[in-house]
C-alpha cells in the first residue's frame, strides 16, 4: 500500500520541527556582510578597540535586519513546494532510504518516526532538495 505523498512530507516536517531546522532567503549572508563591514570600519577608525566596537554594532544591526526573516523548514515543505516538487522530494527520500532495505513506502513512515538513522538520511535529503530547488540557505 503506497503512502500518500502528503503524508510523507508531513512526517518530514515533523522531524524538521523537532530538530528546529530553519530556512532563510539570503538573510544570513546579508547579516554577516553587515557585521564584517562594521568590524572593518571600526578597526580602520579606532584600531583594536574599534574592531570590538564595530563587531558589536554590526552584530546588533545584523540582528535587527534579519529578525523574523527565518522560517521553519517544515513550513517551507508544506506551503512552498509545488505538488511536482513534493513528488520529486518523495522520490529522492525513497532513494535515500533504499540502503535501509525498506521495500514499501508504507513501511517507511513508522520507521521514520522511530529510527534516528533513517531520520537523519531523510532530513539530509530534504535539506539538500530545498537548498537546490528553492535556492535557500538552511540553518540547523
Amino acid at each position: 500500500m503506497p503512502v500518500d505523498c502528503r503524508e510523507l512530507v508531513e512526517a518530514i516536517s515533523i522531524i524538521a520541527n523537532e530538530r528546529n531546522v530553519q530556512v532563510t532567503m539570503k538573510q544570513a549572508t546579508k547579516g554577516s556582510l553587515v557585521c564584517a563591514a562594521s568590524a572593518f570600519a571600526g578597526g580602520i577608525l579606532l584600531g583594536p578597540v574599534g574592531l570590538a566596537v564595530g563587531s558589536a554594532a554590526g552584530g546588533l544591526m545584523a540582528y535587527k535586519m534579519t529578525s523574523g526573516k527565518f522560517r521553519p523548514l517544515a513550513d517551507v515543505l508544506i506551503n512552498d513546494l509545488t505538488d511536482r516538487q513534493k513528488e520529486q522530494l518523495v522520490r529522492r527520500v525513497n532513494n535515500a532510504v533504499a540502503e535501509f532495505a525498506i521495500s514499501d513506502l508504507a513501511i517507511l513512515l513508522p520507521m521514520l518516526m522511530n529510527n534516528a538513522s533513517i531520520q537523519e538520511a531523510v532530513l539530509k535529503t530534504a535539506i539538500s532538495f530545498v537548498s537546490n530547488e528553492l535556492r535557500v540557505q538552511v540553518i540547523q
